[in-house]
């Protein structure tokens, strides 16, 4: 199913035909240039497009919780290790298309299951503040084993920055004396990430 038969499925859904609906897929994909984008997009930026239908926003935020909370009962399901694609499909779910930088931590046990996923940073259009002594008290305090990293790149382009090599072996250094293991650290954009274990770069 392509993007602009998805928007139109989902808003005959929503307002079972009472309004012009394939104007609306196209004010969306205009704006927001992708139906991924488009079920993503902040609430107020979904009003001022939809300002002449104002239950849809709301209706749409509920859509993309429920996927949210579905992807996130499978990468809680057993060992998110083996999962890798599981995680990858969740956390381009859950960042890719944020119009600013978030920092995420998944904190798994000695198991591999996910205990918590937390926000530890949000900034502006092209950085998030981390700080590793937040991540390690955050550690310590579910007595965490092993932490994957995430951010996003609102620009959609993946390729990681030479600071967030730098933050990202600083936090593995500061793990490892912890006696934590860093797993990984993915870059999302908008339908790509990168993975810095794969990358050879921890």
């Amino acid at each position: 199913m392509d993007d602009r038969a998805l928007l139109r499925h989902v808003l005959c859904t929503l307002e079972a035909g009472s309004v012009d609906t394939d104007m609306l897929v196209d004010v969306l994909l205009a704006r927001f240039g992708s139906a991924g984008m488009a079920l993503s997009a902040h609430p107020n930026d979904l009003d001022a497009v939809l300002g002449a239908y104002p239950s849809l926003s709301p209706m749409i935020a509920t859509v993309r919780e429920a996927a949210l909370r579905l992807h996130r009962a499978y990468v809680r399901q057993g060992d998110a290790l083996s999962g890798h694609q599981r995680v990858v499909d969740y956390l381009q779910a859950v960042m890719a298309h944020d119009s600013t930088e978030q920092f995420r931590v998944l904190f798994l046990d000695g198991e591999h299951r996910l205990i918590e996923d937390r926000i530890m940073g949000i900034g502006t259009v092209d950085q998030a503040p981390v700080y590793p002594r937040e991540v390690m008290r955050r550690a310590l305090d579910l007595d965490a084993r092993i932490l994957i990293l995430a951010h996003n790149h609102p620009s959609g382009d993946p390729t990681p920055s030479a600071p967030d090599i730098q933050m990202t072996l600083h936090i593995q250094q500061v793990a490892s004396v912890m006696g934590i293991h860093l797993h990984d650290h993915f870059v999302v954009g908008n339908g790509r990430s990168i993975s810095f274990r794969k990358m050879g770069l921890i």
